[in-house]
């Protein structure tokens, strides 16, 4: 079986390739979060989660022997790998809803529907996206739980 270092250090280096070879200069990730508009360039946020998938990946090489569970640590990196997926069709999705309301908007031929779908839709992703992030702290979780199952083991 693969070690959970290397298939973050390679899963960092992908997405941090897909950052430089594959977003157009100009896109960018709108987040609304209680009425305020986070605007991110996707360069730079998907470059930002390869970096994280590196750090991630140094981090499990060096803590491996302290982690409680493996389980744990192949959950985590499907969160993490589902929180790139999450983002990418996040954008994917933003620019063909957003394009079809604004051409709606220039040809006055709003509808309400189209609006509160494409809120709808926005809430739902926010809030796995939230998720997500929350997810990516098992981590910490697991290394904590795995600092105190060692202290509390008896010694051999």
């Amino acid at each position: 079986m693969f070690k959970i270092s290397l298939l973050f250090l390679v899963t960092g280096i992908l997405i941090l390739a897909f950052a430089v070879f594959v977003p157009a200069k100009e896109s960018s990730i709108t987040i609304n979060l209680y009425d305020t508009y986070y605007i991110l360039s996707s360069i730079s946020l998907f470059k930002f989660l390869g970096l994280l998938g590196l750090i991630f990946a140094g981090l499990y090489y060096f803590t491996e022997d302290i982690l409680y569970s493996k389980t744990w640590s192949i959950m985590h990196l499907i969160s993490f790998i589902c929180l790139i997926i999450h983002v990418w069709t996040w954008g994917f999705v933003e620019r063909v809803y957003f394009g079809n309301i604004q051409s709606n908007f220039s040809n006055n031929n709003t509808a309400v529907t189209d609006i509160d779908r494409f809120t709808r839709i926005q809430q739902f992703y926010v809030g796995v996206f939230m998720m997500m992030i929350i997810m990516q702290f098992v981590y910490f979780l697991n290394l904590i739980v795995g600092f105190l199952y060692q202290k509390s083991s008896p010694e051999n």
